[in-house]
């Protein structure tokens, strides 16, 4: 199969297919053509470059910083701290991508699954699993996701928790 026939996706900017992969680009999770991903103010292709997000309006780093966009520039929800470089959204929040990380091993998450607990608490996956898996009322083990898994499989019943097999054995 020829790889230029491929779509990689809608283009998050002009809405047409990118079909092309040496011509597309990944960022904010969307896909772009290298030539829609560009400054909205010098008009500066962005691909492989630092740029900024500020409320929708992607920025190169020159117009950034030399801009009056950094008096309003974001303020890391962990340190407190203004961020000068890149952002990290998450949760609707902006971080420094270094001070976004797990609240029981200290792992650093950018880029990486998370989890977060009822108080909004940011957690690596497997310290999520570990400290607010359920256990199973038969066996008592904790409910873990299966080798290769991220995601747990559990059956509630009576307000109990059980792991699947377990709660087919009891029946």
């Amino acid at each position: 199969m020829d790889t230029n026939s491929l779509c990689f996706g809608t283009c998050g900017k002009c809405m047409r297919g990118v079909y092309v992969a040496d011509q597309a680009c990944q960022a904010m999770g969307q896909v772009y053509h290298d030539s829609c991903f560009t400054c909205c103010a010098c008009g500066q292709k962005l691909k492989g470059k630092q740029f900024y997000d500020f409320s929708g309006r992607v920025l190169c780093e020159e117009d950034y910083l030399y801009s009056s966009v950094k008096h309003f520039a974001e303020v890391c929800t962990s340190c407190g701290y203004l961020i000068t470089d890149m952002v990290l959204q998450a949760l609707g929040k902006s971080f420094h991508p270094e001070c976004f990380r797990c609240v029981i091993c200290n792992e650093a998450l950018e880029g990486q699954p998370f989890s977060v607990d009822t108080q909004k608490k940011i957690y690596c996956v497997k310290d999520y699993h570990r400290f607010l898996a359920q256990t199973c009322a038969v066996c008592e083990q904790l409910i873990l996701p299966t080798e290769g898994s991220n995601e747990i499989v559990r059956v509630m019943s009576m307000s109990r928790s059980y792991h699947v097999a377990c709660y087919e054995g009891k029946n």
